[in-house]
């Protein structure tokens, strides 16, 4: 009757959707807790220009703190550069059809990233502006000091590689976020004790408001998880068990101490970044120290594992920080590149 009225014909079903693809478009929403997460990331967005980084100069700081502060803070961004991460998992879960609340919060989590960069590169710019890529070092000191950060990028250029060739990884999301759940767990509580250390406030403005962005990015790959672990497979939970300790792993160089299962580092390395953190801890940044470090990621590996425990997957040993489990695991490269995807 209606085509009558209008005088339309009427027409063929399209074709089939070769999947995966972003078509057809669906809006489906299973898990309130995770609409109520994005609710949330929307309320909480913050604005990174807001701070006051007129106050941060160059004029309160020696020139080897600000060589140290700098060097931190490019450590730092090897892994806030996760923008492009995230935005390849943004697209993965419009290919596979994840729930709304999944997509729209990866979108804020590729927001979130990348203002967690702005951050590192703005405190850079007040107190060793183009550090590293544009400068130069002075003496030999600050040649070693380049050389550290220039291992570092080199091994996060090992971990894209290697990720950007996983983009047709067989798990899904859920299982795949497992590493970057685990890395959360101990961000966010280093992130909120470094602000409370932090002697300038914007060091203090900075941490705090990257640590309540990843308390959210936490609790939204657990929310992922948690859904999943239920059915997962005895396959899968292989893969969960690696991916616990290649959280850890990847993310030592700035959450721990560089862990060799991944990072190639020189003889020396380690000497010229312990006595970076040191000056930087000395000059106010609010680095903390080792043994706070240990017993921070004690207390949030603790909670991950009697959580993960409930599903009966077995937890890898973390012998750095004196916690084992069930299963000793060797992370292999092809693991480290499924981190965060």
């Amino acid at each position: 009757m209606l085509n009558k009225k209008l005088n339309m014909p009427n027409l063929v079903d399209a074709p089939a959707i070769q999947q995966p693809n972003i078509f057809p478009i669906e809006w489906e929403t299973e898990t309130k807790e995770l609409q109520d997460l994005y609710e949330k990331a929307k309320k909480e967005q913050w604005n990174a220009s807001d701070i006051n980084w007129n106050s941060l100069q160059a004029k309160d700081f020696d020139d080897i703190q600000k060589i140290a502060i700098s060097y931190w803070l490019s450590v730092l961004a090897t892994f806030e550069r996760a923008t492009p991460v995230f935005a390849k998992a943004l697209i993965k879960a419009y290919e596979t059809h994840a729930e709304q609340p999944v997509k729209f919060l990866f979108s804020t989590l590729v927001f979130d990233e990348g203002r967690h960069e702005e951050c590192c590169m703005r405190c850079i710019d007040k107190l060793c502006p183009l550090f590293p890529w544009k400068w130069k070092p002075r003496n030999t000191f600050e040649e070693n000091v380049l050389k550290a950060i220039n291992w570092i990028y080199y091994n996060g250029s090992r971990y894209w590689r290697a990720f950007s060739q996983a983009a047709d990884v067989k798990y899904n999301l859920s299982v795949l976020f497992t590493s970057f759940m685990m890395a959360e767990s101990g961000a966010t509580t280093i992130f909120r004790s470094m602000a409370e250390r932090a002697k300038h406030p914007v060091f203090r403005d900075v941490f705090i408001s990257i640590h309540r962005d990843e308390a959210r990015h936490l609790a939204f790959t657990w929310y992922l998880l948690k859904k999943r672990l239920p059915s997962a497979s005895i396959e899968e939970k292989t893969f969960i068990t690696k991916q616990l300790r290649a959280g850890f792993v990847f993310l030592s160089p700035i959450l721990f101490e560089p862990i060799s299962e991944f990072w190639k580092l020189p003889e020396g390395f380690l000497e010229i970044h312990r006595k970076m953190e040191e000056i930087a801890r000395d000059a106010g940044l609010g680095v903390l120290t080792i043994e706070e470090k240990t017993k921070i990621w004690g207390n949030a590996i603790r909670a991950v594992k009697a959580r993960i425990k409930q599903f009966n997957i077995p937890f890898p040993d973390m012998p750095e920080i004196g916690i084992y489990g069930e299963e000793e695991v060797e992370i292999k490269e092809e693991d480290i590149a499924f981190m965060g995807l």
